[in-house]
């Protein structure tokens, strides 16, 4: 009892957190370590996992469905995986089929998905003055992608405060929007919209799977998610060096390269979607040429990584529906909360395409020298997410009995795993096989194809080095 009275309050709450240890940072106690050890990758897959399980479990509970059964398994499942992974494909309708408690479990899916779990676990932990030793904070870098340990809490920290600070201000400019509308109940719409914008879900409570298509003269509405998709989209550190640093020159090089890649990508995506379906009187014919882009500009930042969309994506031609495929493969950039291969990724690959032309040694971006290392990665990143994207596909296509066309599919499985969400008006038909496979896909896109590839692979350094010899390409 005497030594019980000598610890502090802080320690006797981390002793009820040492259980939450292998969930939140994949270390347990040194016995146990000796018998079985978690890679940072694992830990990182391992968190989302348990997440999507315990979202499962609440979803399938009769108190979460409008029609108090509980929502089948394998729905609650892909639901779950969907708002987890801030995707925004679903098989239930938000609005109708579940209840207030429901939503609560959706909207803290997103929430905690779009931050990740061990995000706010640290935060937790940290608080209330825990210690982390080397192990967990070479888990926690792996899962903000940094690449030194310095600063690390101070990351996290700010990324809570922007994150709130953001939701924060939208969740109040949405209520106000909503109020003459849905009364108190305002209140609701606009935090879940905030929440689903900022971490780049694309959920949302109108109802009946239209997303905004009802609300396309909601200018408001849609300028309001489109910004707060934005800032979410771009990463907590560009948001950072744009808030504390005065100046271009002072920016880091990953800030200037996301910010040139991520602005390139919505105006060119805002042109072509505006330049094919400005005749498409099923998309936006019908609007004057003003309103037209207004829409285009939206969507091209919608379907990068959020999935609202403001018309019919069934009624769109095919080359924009390819259009929104390639900007849903690249998607938002790193330490955000969208999903895809990156912004950074196919900036470095374009660079270095063009660097292979002009038979340049070095890939250079303002000024700065890219390695070779990350020029790799990039491309292996690219590589293994075209050739899971291109697999899936064909195998939903023949689980599917050809019953959509190819592009349909490819385009749901893209959007799965860009953890986009945009439904081409075929999500409600897949079998439970099919809809297995677009959940591993949305977490796959979700925690980042290497760290789920990393968390099955065992890296070996090999100590052997082997003569080179040249092979003709091309």
């Amino acid at each position: 009892m005497e030594a019980d009275k000598e610890k502090s309050p802080a320690d006797r709450g981390m002793e009820g957190l040492t259980v939450l240890r292998p969930v939140l940072l994949g270390v347990t106690g040194a016995k146990a370590q000796s018998k079985f050890r978690l890679k940072p990758t694992q830990t990182i897959l391992l968190s989302f996992v348990m997440m999507i399980g315990i979202g499962t479990l609440l979803l399938m509970l009769p108190i979460s469905s409008a029609k108090g059964a509980g929502i089948p398994f394998i729905d609650a499942l892909f639901v779950s995986t969907s708002a987890s992974c801030v995707t925004g494909l679903t098989v239930v309708d938000v609005k109708n089929d579940l209840t207030f408690f429901g939503k609560c479990v959706m909207l803290m899916l997103i929430q905690v998905g779009g931050l990740g779990i061990m995000t706010l676990g640290t935060m937790a932990a940290h608080a209330m003055g825990y210690r982390f030793r080397l192990k967990e904070s070479l888990v926690l870098k792996e899962s903000l992608g940094q690449s030194g340990r310095a600063g690390l809490f101070g990351l996290i920290r700010r990324m809570l405060i922007y994150t709130f600070t953001v939701e924060g201000i939208f969740a109040l400019l949405l209520t106000v929007h909503f109020y003459p509308e849905y009364g108190l109940d305002a209140l609701g719409y606009g935090i879940f919209h905030a929440v689903s914008a900022f971490c780049n879900a694309g959920f949302d409570l109108f109802g009946n799977y239209e997303s905004l298509c009802g609300r396309q003269e909601d200018y408001f509405l849609m300028a309001c998610l489109g910004l707060s998709i934005v800032l979410g989209g771009i990463g907590f550190t560009v948001m950072y060096d744009v808030i504390h640093l005065r100046g271009w020159r002072k920016y880091s090089l990953h800030t200037k390269i996301v910010l040139v890649s991520n602005a390139v990508l919505i105006i060119v995506g805002t042109l072509l979607i505006f330049a094919l379906e400005a005749e498409n009187d099923s998309t936006l014919g019908s609007f004057p040429a003003g309103k037209q882009l207004a829409h285009a500009a939206f969507m091209s930042v919608s379907c990068r990584t959020a999935g609202f969309n403001s018309f019919d994506l069934s009624q769109t031609v095919q080359i924009t529906q390819l259009v929104m495929i390639i900007l849903m493969f690249i998607g938002a950039s790193p330490l955000s909360t969208g999903g895809g291969i990156k912004s950074t990724v196919f900036f470095v690959i374009l660079r270095s395409v063009w660097a292979v032309f002009r038979g340049e040694s070095q890939i250079t971006v303002f000024g700065k020298a890219i390695s070779s290392q990350l020029r790799d990665q990039a491309f292996a990143i690219f590589t293994v997410g075209t050739v899971w994207v291109v697999s899936m596909g064909m195998l939903l296509s023949v689980l599917d009995g050809e019953v959509h066309e190819l592009e349909e599919v490819i385009f749901e499985t893209v959007s799965a795993f860009g953890t986009v969400g945009m439904g081409i008006g075929i999500t409600l038909t897949w079998d439970d096989w099919a809809k297995a496979l677009l959940s591993l896909t949305m977490l796959l896109g979700r925690v980042g194809i290497m760290t789920f590839l990393m968390s099955f692979i065992q890296q070996r350094q090999s100590v052997v080095k082997y003569p080179e010899k040249d092979i003709m390409l091309g």
